[in-house]
């Protein structure tokens, strides 16, 4: 495919069946028949832009068909790759464009995180960096990046369109969650790169894709908007962990010690719901999971809580499947979790208990207050997800450094480089080797071992060509023994699902 055609692809990826498919006047395509009525083209529009100078003005072109699209996009620099019901001029002349805002919403297709530089220059530098980091540890794989003058934009396609509907009570469901979704994006991207822009907006006016500006592009690699939104619920609940509170006190009491959430009125609100569905936004999942944490904050057994959910989910006029529920309860009570936020118990209300009193809805005064540890920088010991979290950074640095998937050393070559006891730095290793961040193979007699992580073999594998990868994942399976998060690895990068059983076929043929 040419240059042109890869860009062209890529738009068509995006904007799925956002616009009519032809131009309404002058289409060089040749209609045979009449459009019946009621099975017309979606009718939506973007806007693009010729510079970035006029993209700030908001000078630009409203389109509403592909073909359009296809026919300027070559001469445009900026465009809205989210849909909207529709698009104006705000001037006689059609120089203005005005009407992009998230109330006119009519489907999210992508959310983009923008990551800006000082120059050309370290923006060509820091692409293994960006990369590494967009792959979210490896839980999902960007569908294109582009460079723009300073940095990039990398967009997560979605493998299907958000329609944005409007709730009864006003709200856009939809919008919302999409929103909380990439505040997550930029605020994971902003702990790993400083250049990332936090106050991007996360409908607006990004690159298009063009020849001159695609550095990666896999048309495979779109991502689903419910499970992106899970990352995204898993990683607030993180970063409310990792903020420097260690001894948490509840500010309500009961009689017999501290108020739970399973009883404060929230949980009650949302438990004898019936309705609550699949709908794009805050669905069946996401409810069982936020009343799974609160079961998990109030101490009751994973048992228990299982038959309280599965009869919530039983009363449900469309009910998940009871090995989603077990899934969902097992990821609460994984230990990574703290208790039900309040930004996603009130969005839950917001959406399936419009009418609730504004007391039922979990209010800051209804939080925690801290008690604040010491700085690690004062401390004499480090807690394990602190050495974890310096492991990570220091095997990728090495990896990088001799431009290799792996590297070969010994566990007191690193207790020494990071100034780590032995036994720390084992049950920090063991716990990233479980969770499948790090592989390692030991060497036999004096031999160093060999370390690789889950970024470093996926960001090696892209580097190479399709018909490379078949052996580049099997020598991966013989040197750390094949397991689930191998087989994950290697069907994101390889070609097709024929690839995939070609692989366990001769993975087979290579262990028998």
């Amino acid at each position: 495919m040419s240059d042109m055609g890869t860009a062209q692809q890529a738009i068509d990826l995006i904007l799925h069946q956002g616009l009519r498919e032809n131009k309404f006047r002058h289409s060089k395509v040749l209609k045979l028949e009449k459009s019946v009525p009621g099975k017309q083209d979606k009718q939506g529009a973007i806007a693009m832009y010729r510079s970035k100078k006029q993209m700030a003005q908001s000078w630009g072109t409203v389109y509403t068909s592909k073909e359009a699209v296809y026919d300027n996009f070559a001469s445009n620099t900026h465009w809205t790759p989210n849909v909207f019901n529709y698009l104006t001029y705000t001037d006689a002349a059609k120089h203005y464009v005005k009407g992009a805002k998230e109330q006119n919403l009519s489907q999210i297709n992508t959310l983009v995180v923008d990551v800006d530089y000082h120059d050309a220059e370290e923006r060509k530098a820091k692409f293994a960096e960006v990369w590494d980091t967009a792959m979210l540890d490896v839980q999902f794989i960007p569908t294109l990046i582009l460079a723009t003058q300073k940095g990039y934009h990398v967009y997560y396609v979605f493998n299907d369109p958000v329609f944005v509907r409007r709730h009864t009570n006003g709200q856009l469901p939809a919008v919302k969650a999409a929103k909380a979704i990439s505040n997550s994006l930029k605020r994971f991207y902003a702990k790993r790169l400083p250049a990332v822009d936090v106050t991007c907006n996360s409908f607006g006016v990004f690159r298009v894709p063009r020849p001159d500006n695609i550095e990666y592009f896999d048309p495979k690699m779109t991502v689903d908007f419910q499970n992106l939104m899970t990352w995204s619920i898993n990683f607030a609940n993180e970063q409310r962990q990792s903020k420097p509170s260690v001894n948490t006190v509840k500010r309500h009491f009961k009689a017999h010690g501290v108020r739970r959430q399973i009883d404060q009125p929230w949980f009650q609100a949302l438990i004898h719901q019936t309705n609550i569905d699949q709908k794009v936004g805050y669905g069946r999942h996401n409810t069982i999971f936020t009343l799974a944490l609160a079961c998990y904050s109030s101490n009751i057994s994973q048992t228990q809580c299982f038959d309280v959910l599965d009869e919530f989910n039983s009363n449900l006029k469309h009910p998940l499947a009871t090995q989603h529920v077990q899934k969902v309860i097992r990821d609460a009570y994984s230990g990574q979790f703290h208790a039900a936020s309040r930004e996603y118990v009130n969005a839950l209300l917001e959406t399936w208990v419009p009418d609730a009193d504004r007391r039922v809805y979990l209010q800051r005064s209804q939080t925690t207050w801290y008690k604040y540890a010491k700085p690690r920088s004062e401390r004499v010991n480090s807690h394990v997800h602190e050495w974890q979290a310096d492991l990570m950074p220091y095997f990728n640095q090495r990896i990088s450094q001799e431009n290799n998937w792996f590297i070969t050393t010994s566990l007191r070559h690193i207790s020494k480089e990071l100034n780590i006891c032995l036994g720390s730095l084992t049950k920090a290793l063991k716990k990233l080797i479980d969770q499948g961040l790090v592989y390692r193979q030991k060497g036999s007699g004096r031999q160093a071992t060999m370390f690789a992580t889950r970024s470093s073999l996926l960001q090696h594998a892209m580097e190479l060509k399709h018909s490379q990868r078949l052996n580049y994942w099997l020598m991966v399976a013989r040197f750390f023994g094949l397991t689930d998060q191998v087989l994950t690895l290697q069907r994101f990068s390889l070609n097709s699902d024929q690839d995939t059983v070609k692989f366990e076929q001769l993975r087979l043929v290579d262990t028998g």
